[in-house]
């Protein structure tokens, strides 16, 4: 028996509505990141005005995935909406270039996720995560990971930064991680950026853990990145 065209597009509709209910079962999104701000990696849909608008990708730890607070108060967020950059923020807790996080996935997966994208600029933060793990690993990470993103991305603008630490002294520890991807990010002719510590001190800027800024501590991290980005030529 020969079926019309249209029972076999009725057909296909039918399969393809079924296999999306069974992927939507298994989807990763979720199970990958926190509940507070599920969706911050998820393009939302586009005008074709804010289509045109370039993209940012954010790679980074809890802070900037925005722990604790709405997804337009992470810092990553704040920056983009300065600059009128769309934005994907691939950032999970407790991840860093060797700390495994959520889901036991590090800057390798969410490094992975921005090769699937079409950044203008790509934003990755040096993090508190790694200050206890091997320096050498951390230091082989961040070189193979940075070699990645420009070699998929040439004419992308890389952007890293120093970690955002608490209200407390930073250990010395620290200072290594952020030199050690400093090293990683100019080596790709990207730009570093030295947030200092801008919430030591302010206790009133983080949540109750004093380790993640609150929606003011997020707001005085952007405006500082924004304040070195100010002198760069950022047009596209």
């Amino acid at each position: 028996m020969r079926l019309s065209t249209r029972s076999i597009r009725l057909a296909v509709v039918a399969v393809a509505a079924a296999a999306a209910i069974v992927l939507a079962g298994c989807s990763s999104t979720t199970a990958q990141r926190p509940v507070a701000a599920v969706g911050t990696a998820v393009a939302a849909p586009q005008s074709a005005r804010t289509a045109d608008r370039p993209l940012l990708v954010a790679i980074g730890d809890s802070i900037a995935f925005g722990k604790g607070v709405k997804p337009s108060e992470a810092w990553p967020a704040r920056v983009a909406a300065a600059h009128g950059w769309r934005l994907t923020d691939l950032a999970v807790s407790g991840s860093g270039f060797v700390k495994l996080g959520w889901n036991n996935t590090n800057y390798r997966h969410q490094v992975d996720q921005a090769l699937t994208l079409h950044p203008d600029f790509i934003l990755i933060s040096a993090t508190r995560n790694d200050r206890e793990q091997d320096s050498a690993l951390v230091e082989r990470n961040s070189t193979e990971l940075l070699d990645a993103l420009r070699a998929a991305f040439p004419d992308a603008r890389i952007i890293g930064t120093t970690a955002v630490w608490g209200s407390d002294r930073p250990p010395a520890t620290l200072t290594r991680v952020d030199g050690i991807v400093e090293k990683a990010v100019e080596k790709v002719d990207g730009t570093f950026l030295d947030l200092g510590f801008p919430l030591v001190g302010h206790r009133d800027l983080l949540q109750a853990d004093q380790i993640h800024p609150n929606a003011a501590g997020q707001d005085v991290v952007a405006k500082v990145v924004d304040s070195k980005l100010a002198p760069l030529n950022l047009a596209l």
